[in-house]
């Protein structure tokens, strides 16, 4: 049985204790943020607490990493899977796919997706994907590749171990082996590719939200911060930001953290 490393214990410690307190404090108590925030108002949002927004802020960016992470590293997975299922021209033509999607800068296309799904809502055409569901789709879109091309390596390295030969040679399929044989060998890399995926996935969404690109309503972390910067003005304004970022910074460490040791972890054990 392999030991969690330190510090993808103290990652995941932290990306729960952000999760658990975002949770309660940005979604099911928020009137107590709102009436005794030690941090006080937000001038430019008389109406608002500092703390009700920082918080909720959080609650919405976790949400969007993680959907976003699980959704890209499915499609990854997939991808991966019938690449190496199907062999031969299809493999290729697939990792050619995946190579030109990869070189693409995500946080351009995703701002290129983002004008142009909100230009489809405004004329009725939306989908019903709301303005959550259209940063979703839009992240995983451009952050499946990445995925895609650690499980196609990860799978040929698994497939040459001498048990899945074995397999083989007695006449196991291609799905036999992917589904009793490579899957609990992937399990442990799949956590540390979505745990990879999720501060991507926050820092673009987070970097198009700040330029004003994004319709995020309730407001992620990054729009909070695209919006707040003239509370610098005023005196005390840093109360404002640097909560947000402080949040900010902590949420991409802890998922840095837990997937930077998973990953390792492997390449320790062998």
């Amino acid at each position: 049985m392999s030991r969690v490393p330190t510090r993808a214990r103290v990652g995941l410690a932290l990306l729960v204790g952000l999760g658990l307190l975002s949770l309660v404090a940005g979604r099911l108590f928020p009137e107590a943020l709102a009436q005794g925030c030690p941090l006080g108002l937000d001038p430019t949002r008389p109406d608002r607490s500092v703390c009700e927004l920082a918080f909720g802020g959080l609650w919405v960016s976790l949400a969007v990493g993680l959907a976003a992470g699980a959704l890209s590293t499915l499609l990854g997975l997939t991808v991966a899977a019938v690449a190496r299922l199907s062999g031969g021209a299809v493999e290729q033509a697939l990792l050619r796919a995946v190579d030109a999607v990869f070189a693409l800068p995500d946080v351009l296309v995703v701002m290129v997706l983002q004008l142009a799904g909100q230009s489809l809502a405004d004329a009725g055409q939306g989908g019903g994907l709301g303005p959550f569901g259209l940063m979703v789709v839009s992240l995983a879109l451009v952050g499946w590749a990445g995925p895609a091309r650690m499980f196609r390596n990860r799978l040929a390295t698994l497939e040459a171990q001498e048990y899945v030969a074995a397999s083989r040679a007695l006449g196991g399929g291609g799905l036999h082996l992917l589904r009793v044989h490579l899957w609990p060998a992937l399990r442990p890399f799949a956590l540390a590719v979505f745990l990879s995926r999720l501060p991507a996935a926050i820092l673009t969404e987070s970097t198009v939200s700040f330029f004003g690109i994004a319709r995020m309503e309730p407001m992620s972390l990054g729009r909070y911060l695209g919006t707040s910067y003239a509370a610098l003005i005023y005196e005390g304004g840093g109360r404002v930001v640097l909560p947000a970022w402080a949040l900010l910074v902590l949420l991409v460490l802890g998922a840095s953290l837990a997937s930077q040791a998973l990953s390792e972890a492997p390449r320790r054990a062998a």
